[in-house]
């Protein structure tokens, strides 16, 4: 059988194994949707449906939606999906992946492609990521001001040499030390007008979601308020 379809065979499969969680998952996101305002539509299908697929670092021809939810919140446009995909390592190895992601549409669409990788945390689940996107590196050494100590441990930034001076600028030392505190362990990435935050917890709850929407929600303004 071809990668793909022994890929989507094992998705198949660890989506089965973890229907309780799943559910329970569903529910929270349920709840939380209807206490921020948000539209939940439960599973969504990339081929078929409607809604605009999220994409940013997650995306992939084998991935499950099975929640999603859309809304507006302190005037930003905010999407979640909580997306399910198994990534075959290079022994062949099925490696489970579950990622709740928070979409915010920034205003600013001319930032450059940033990704704000969490430390202590394994990073097969960003595999496919960095092959898609080699021409990004780890850009903190090229910085020419000082970050906090919290934020140089919690972070590796990601970055194109080119823009590393702009990228810079973006991320300000106040605005990291501010990251450090309120997204970690979240990864973040800036693409193309949109902020993302993965949330890599197995069972987060309503305070979790909570507080990732209002740290994105003011990331989101604090991006904005860049020069476009």
């Amino acid at each position: 059988m071809h990668k793909g379809g022994t890929t989507r065979n094992a998705l198949r499969r660890m989506v089965r194994h973890y229907s309780p969680l799943i559910r329970a998952r569903g529910k929270t996101i349920r709840r939380f949707a209807h206490q921020v305002g948000l539209v939940y539509f439960g599973a969504v299908d990339q081929r078929s449906d409607d809604h605009e697929v999220i994409r940013g670092l997650t995306v992939s021809t084998t991935h499950q939606d099975t929640h999603f939810a859309i809304g507006s919140f302190n005037g930003y446009d905010v999407s979640l999906v909580d997306r399910f995909d198994v990534i075959m390592n290079a022994t062949g190895k099925a490696i489970e992946h579950s990622w709740l992601i928070m979409q915010v549409e920034l205003h600013n669409t001319s930032l450059p492609h940033i990704f704000l990788r969490p430390l202590g945390h394994s990073p097969a689940a960003y595999t496919k990521f960095f092959v898609a996107y080699n021409n990004l590196h780890i850009i903190n050494d090229q910085f020419t001001t000082a970050h906090s100590a919290e934020f140089a441990g919690r972070y590796e930034i990601h970055g194109t040499a080119s823009r590393a001076a702009e990228t810079e600028a973006v991320l300000a030392s106040h605005v990291t030390q501010t990251i450090a505190a309120r997204f970690w362990p979240h990864a973040v990435e800036i693409y193309k007008g949109k902020l993302y935050v993965y949330i890599t917890e197995h069972r987060p709850d309503g305070a979790v979601l909570g507080a990732a929407l209002e740290a994105s929600t003011w990331l989101a303004e604090t991006l904005d308020k860049r020069p476009t």
